[in-house]
């Protein structure tokens, strides 16, 4: 069974400290949460797709935000 969650939050860049927010929708079967996320940097709108095995005693929402902080910071968006 799949259940589905939205989690927002601030994601700061190493490099430049410039700051982001992020909306996320994710769909969780049991450990495993595909994500979909979407921010902005004007003037774009960026989207991005992922997905993370959260460890079991670890919270959906900060397995979201931590997979999605690692690809934001090391992709680039010059």
């Amino acid at each position: 069974m799949s259940t589905s969650l939205i989690v927002d939050f601030r994601h700061t860049f190493l490099g430049t400290g410039r700051s982001v927010k992020v909306c996320a929708d994710v769909v969780t079967r049991g450990s495993f949460l595909t994500w979909i996320a979407t921010f902005h940097m004007a003037p774009k709108v960026f989207e991005m797709t992922g997905c993370v095995c959260k460890a079991d005693d670890e919270s959906e929402r900060n397995a979201v935000i931590w997979s999605i902080g690692q690809a934001l910071d090391v992709r680039r968006f010059d």
